[in-house]
């Protein structure tokens, strides 16, 4: 089954002031470094992104997820300098987050 997931910036304040077609590339490298054969394709818009994933279950491995948005970030430094948000923790360290899903379909 193809899950289809889009995703924006957290941080509604900094989404309007950034185009997400500036990092298409890295977003799209991200994708193929992590899913690799299970990516069916990569939508990057202004606003958001959508990746398409072939898997067999209804969920895309929770691991998987947060590797890409590393992948991302380690790639974009200075998108992640100006829209990451961070989460205080007072027993473990900050929770840092650079995009949210915003929808989620199975085909």
């Amino acid at each position: 089954m193809i899950i289809n997931k889009e995703y924006a910036l957290v941080d509604a304040k900094v989404r309007t002031h950034i185009n997400l077609y500036d990092y298409g590339m890295e977003i799209r490298q991200a994708a193929e470094i992590i899913f690799r054969e299970d990516l069916k394709d990569v939508r990057v818009k202004q606003l958001s992104f959508t990746i398409s994933i072939d898997s067999p279950t209804e969920k895309i491995k929770h691991g998987l997820l947060i590797n890409f948005g590393k992948c991302i970030a380690r790639q974009v430094s200075g998108l992640c300098a100006s829209a990451m948000k961070v989460y205080p923790n007072l027993k473990h360290k900050p929770s840092r987050q650079l995009f949210k899903c915003i929808s989620s379909n199975i085909n």
